[in-house]
């Protein structure tokens, strides 16, 4: 398997989670050489969201919304750094 193995942080906790290699579509340099990776695995999300009169602003209900979302993936410093390295083509 091509998983590449990364530090998320949430608050003051870490977590190492992982990414298929051969999903990433493309990824971006953000500010202080941290970076963004974007990967091929479209999917739907269903969520409930308030159904609003619009005429008297008052919820009515709820309605289901489809939402198409992508993963993006945002590296700190030292895994932006190695993922360049796994990825580059010399």
């Amino acid at each position: 398997m091509n998983q590449f193995v990364y530090t998320r942080t949430e608050g003051e906790k870490k977590f190492k989670d992982s990414f298929n290699i051969n999903k990433v579509i493309r990824s971006m340099e953000i500010e202080d050489g941290k970076r963004i990776v974007v990967l091929d695995d479209f999917h739907e999300r269903v969520e409930q969201v308030p159904d609003i009169n619009p005429k008297t602003n008052k919820v009515m209900g709820v309605r289901r919304e489809r939402t198409t979302f992508q993963s993006e993936i945002y590296l700190d410093v030292e895994d932006a750094k190695k993922f360049s390295e796994i990825c580059e083509i010399k």
